[in-house]
């Protein structure tokens, strides 16, 4: 992936979780989500690691379940809401 490319793929997640608001959304339909917003085929490797550098920015967050927890879900945080109404992304 190009920076420039990167740069929009981040982007998207921050404007789907956003959407999704506490909610959240599972790996699944982030891939999915993803696929709609362009980026084909999306790589769930490239997914796991655009998480973790939203995650290791506070912009996104893994969220804690107490029903079948190995379905990780993720949501955006208080500082990726910031982010995405700063940057016109919600």
């Amino acid at each position: 992936m190009t920076p420039e490319h990167r740069e929009q793929y981040r982007t998207a997640l921050i404007r789907i979780l956003a959407a999704a608001g506490a909610v959240g959304m599972s790996r699944a339909q982030l891939l999915v989500a993803i696929a709609v917003a362009g980026f084909v085929p999306a790589a769930a490797s490239d997914l796991d690691n655009e998480l973790d550098y939203l995650a290791g920015k506070h912009l996104a967050a893994r969220m804690e379940k107490t029903v079948s927890p190995e379905i990780a879900r993720w949501k955006i945080t208080a500082e990726g809401r910031d982010y995405a109404a700063k940057e016109g992304l919600a």
